[in-house]
């Protein structure tokens, strides 16, 4: 039992950006003809807005680092250095701020007012909104910024 309680407390150290337990995953909608992709993305805050700006640090987070399934096929993750997150912490650490770059590649301009959900937590609210990721623009910052290779 000891070490069930252990376990958990290790997990539950860890969560970072994007690592949000107990949400559901982001989903893949649609890719643009611009090349962005729009996902559902949940995030959890006490303010709505504070959750709304989790679910769109996510979305850009999972674009980045894990991929995504769309329609039955993976689109690669952006960063594919094993450890980059920790290579590169600081790095990330600015981007992944309140006021971060991440804010240049994301949007919701896309969310219709009934796209919005909430679920109802303890002590946090969970949103689900609809994120658009510049997915492009964010490839060429991160190649620029060198963090990963130009292909």
């Amino acid at each position: 039992m000891a070490l069930m309680v252990l376990g958990a407390t290790t997990l539950s150290a860890q969560t970072r950006v994007g690592e949000v337990y107990n949400l559901p995953p982001v989903k893949y909608l649609n890719t643009e003809l611009d090349g962005s992709i729009t996902v559902r993305s949940y995030g959890e805050g006490k303010r709505k807005a504070d959750a709304r700006t989790q679910a769109r640090k996510n979305a850009v987070y999972v674009i980045m680092f894990k991929g995504i399934q769309a329609n039955g096929q993976t689109i690669r993750p952006l960063v594919t250095e094993a450890n980059a997150y920790e290579n590169h912490e600081a790095y990330f650490g600015e981007f992944f701020a309140d006021k971060g770059l991440w804010k240049e590649f994301s949007s919701t301009k896309d969310e219709k007012l009934s796209a919005k959900e909430k679920m109802h937590g303890s002590t946090q609210n969970a949103f689900g909104s609809v994120v658009r990721v510049l997915r492009l623009q964010l490839k060429a910052r991160l190649i620029a910024d060198g963090i990963i290779a130009k292909e």
